[in-house]
Protein backbone atom coordinates (compact mmCIF):
# COMPACT_ATOMS: atom_id res chain seq x y z
CA UNK A 1 0.00 0.00 0.00
CA UNK A 2 1.37 3.40 -0.93
CA UNK A 3 1.63 6.07 1.71
CA UNK A 4 -0.39 9.18 1.05
CA UNK A 5 1.40 12.48 0.85
CA UNK A 6 1.00 14.68 3.93
CA UNK A 7 -1.01 17.86 3.47
CA UNK A 8 -1.10 21.06 5.46
CA UNK A 9 -4.87 21.03 5.89
CA UNK A 10 -5.13 17.38 6.99
CA UNK A 11 -2.20 17.53 9.41
CA UNK A 12 -3.49 20.81 10.86
CA UNK A 13 -6.94 19.29 11.36
CA UNK A 14 -5.59 16.15 13.02
CA UNK A 15 -3.27 18.17 15.23
CA UNK A 16 -6.08 20.48 16.34
CA UNK A 17 -8.36 17.51 17.06
CA UNK A 18 -5.59 15.96 19.18
CA UNK A 19 -5.04 19.25 21.03
CA UNK A 20 -8.78 19.68 21.63
CA UNK A 21 -9.08 16.08 22.86
CA UNK A 22 -6.12 16.61 25.21
CA UNK A 23 -7.56 19.88 26.58
CA UNK A 24 -11.07 18.43 26.93
CA UNK A 25 -9.75 15.44 28.89
CA UNK A 26 -7.94 17.81 31.26
CA UNK A 27 -10.76 20.35 31.36
CA UNK A 28 -13.29 17.73 32.50
CA UNK A 29 -11.61 17.83 35.92
CA UNK A 30 -12.69 21.47 36.20
CA UNK A 31 -16.13 21.23 34.55
CA UNK A 32 -14.73 23.04 31.50
CA UNK A 33 -14.39 22.29 27.80
CA UNK A 34 -12.16 23.72 25.08
CA UNK A 35 -14.80 26.07 23.64
CA UNK A 36 -15.71 27.54 27.01
CA UNK A 37 -12.07 27.83 28.06
CA UNK A 38 -10.96 29.65 24.90
CA UNK A 39 -13.98 31.95 25.19
CA UNK A 40 -13.12 32.82 28.79
CA UNK A 41 -9.52 33.50 27.77
CA UNK A 42 -10.66 36.09 25.23
CA UNK A 43 -12.94 38.18 27.44
CA UNK A 44 -11.26 41.43 28.45
CA UNK A 45 -11.28 42.77 31.98
CA UNK A 46 -13.32 45.77 30.84
CA UNK A 47 -15.73 43.52 28.94
CA UNK A 48 -15.84 42.30 25.38
CA UNK A 49 -18.57 43.00 22.86
CA UNK A 50 -20.54 39.91 21.93
CA UNK A 51 -20.12 40.75 18.24
CA UNK A 52 -16.31 40.67 18.61
CA UNK A 53 -16.06 37.22 20.21
CA UNK A 54 -17.15 34.97 17.34
CA UNK A 55 -14.72 36.38 14.74
CA UNK A 56 -11.99 36.57 17.37
CA UNK A 57 -12.36 32.84 17.99
CA UNK A 58 -12.99 31.92 14.35
CA UNK A 59 -16.52 30.77 15.07
CA UNK A 60 -19.98 31.27 13.64
CA UNK A 61 -22.28 33.55 15.62
CA UNK A 62 -24.77 30.73 16.31
CA UNK A 63 -22.05 28.55 17.86
CA UNK A 64 -20.82 31.50 19.91
CA UNK A 65 -24.35 32.10 21.22
CA UNK A 66 -24.60 28.49 22.42
CA UNK A 67 -21.25 28.72 24.21
CA UNK A 68 -22.14 32.05 25.81
CA UNK A 69 -25.51 30.70 26.98
CA UNK A 70 -23.76 27.66 28.45
CA UNK A 71 -21.11 29.61 30.34
CA UNK A 72 -23.68 32.16 31.48
CA UNK A 73 -25.78 29.32 32.95
CA UNK A 74 -22.67 28.18 34.84
CA UNK A 75 -22.32 31.65 36.30
CA UNK A 76 -18.99 32.42 34.59
CA UNK A 77 -20.13 35.48 32.64
CA UNK A 78 -22.73 38.17 32.73
CA UNK A 79 -24.05 40.25 29.87
CA UNK A 80 -24.46 44.00 30.24
CA UNK A 81 -25.88 46.54 27.83
CA UNK A 82 -23.55 49.46 27.23
CA UNK A 83 -25.85 51.51 24.98
CA UNK A 84 -29.40 52.19 26.19
CA UNK A 85 -30.54 53.02 22.65
CA UNK A 86 -29.33 49.75 21.10
CA UNK A 87 -30.49 46.46 22.63
CA UNK A 88 -27.86 44.59 20.62
CA UNK A 89 -25.00 46.56 22.19
CA UNK A 90 -23.98 44.02 24.83
CA UNK A 91 -20.67 43.32 26.49
CA UNK A 92 -19.65 40.13 28.24
CA UNK A 93 -17.94 40.35 31.63
CA UNK A 94 -16.35 37.60 33.67
CA UNK A 95 -17.80 36.90 37.10
CA UNK A 96 -15.57 35.83 40.01
CA UNK A 97 -16.27 32.20 39.11
CA UNK A 98 -15.45 33.02 35.47
CA UNK A 99 -12.14 34.56 36.51
CA UNK A 100 -11.29 31.36 38.41
CA UNK A 101 -12.22 29.16 35.42
CA UNK A 102 -10.19 31.41 33.12
CA UNK A 103 -7.18 31.11 35.42
CA UNK A 104 -7.36 27.31 35.18
CA UNK A 105 -7.59 27.52 31.38
CA UNK A 106 -4.69 29.98 31.25
CA UNK A 107 -2.48 27.71 33.38
CA UNK A 108 -3.18 24.75 31.08
CA UNK A 109 -2.41 26.75 27.93
CA UNK A 110 0.84 28.02 29.48
CA UNK A 111 1.79 24.49 30.51
CA UNK A 112 1.13 23.13 27.00
CA UNK A 113 3.17 25.91 25.39
CA UNK A 114 6.08 25.41 27.81
CA UNK A 115 6.25 21.70 27.04
CA UNK A 116 6.16 22.35 23.29
CA UNK A 117 8.90 24.99 23.68
CA UNK A 118 11.14 22.53 25.56
CA UNK A 119 10.78 19.96 22.76
CA UNK A 120 11.09 22.41 19.84
CA UNK A 121 13.92 24.69 18.84
CA UNK A 122 13.21 28.43 18.84
CA UNK A 123 13.96 28.44 15.10
CA UNK A 124 11.46 25.66 14.38
CA UNK A 125 8.82 27.35 16.49
CA UNK A 126 9.40 30.68 14.72
CA UNK A 127 9.12 28.88 11.36
CA UNK A 128 5.88 27.23 12.52
CA UNK A 129 4.36 30.62 13.36
CA UNK A 130 5.54 32.10 10.06
CA UNK A 131 3.80 29.27 8.19
CA UNK A 132 0.61 29.69 10.24
CA UNK A 133 0.67 33.45 9.55
CA UNK A 134 1.15 32.80 5.83
CA UNK A 135 -1.76 30.35 5.73
CA UNK A 136 -4.04 32.79 7.55
CA UNK A 137 -2.99 35.64 5.27
CA UNK A 138 -3.63 33.55 2.15
CA UNK A 139 -7.08 32.62 3.42
CA UNK A 140 -7.94 36.17 4.55
CA UNK A 141 -6.92 37.59 1.17
CA UNK A 142 -8.80 34.87 -0.72
CA UNK A 143 -5.64 33.57 -2.39
CA UNK A 144 -6.39 29.87 -1.93
CA UNK A 145 -9.04 29.22 -4.57
CA UNK A 146 -8.41 32.25 -6.76
CA UNK A 147 -6.99 30.25 -9.67
CA UNK A 148 -6.35 33.35 -11.77
CA UNK A 149 -3.27 34.10 -9.66
CA UNK A 150 -1.83 30.61 -9.24
CA UNK A 151 -1.29 27.23 -10.78
CA UNK A 152 -3.07 24.31 -9.15
CA UNK A 153 -0.99 21.12 -8.97
CA UNK A 154 -2.19 17.55 -8.76
CA UNK A 155 -1.29 16.33 -5.29
CA UNK A 156 -2.54 13.37 -3.37
CA UNK A 157 -4.79 14.57 -0.58
CA UNK A 158 -6.46 12.98 2.40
Amino acid sequence: MTQKKRTVCFDTKITWLNIARMYNAEAEHYDLNVSAAFTLLHIDEDGTQVTQLAPLLGMEASSMTRILNNIEERGWIERRRYNRNDRRAVKIYLTDAGLEAREVAKEKVIQFNKVVQTKTSPQDLAAFFRVIDTINELIANNHIFDTSTQTVTNETTH
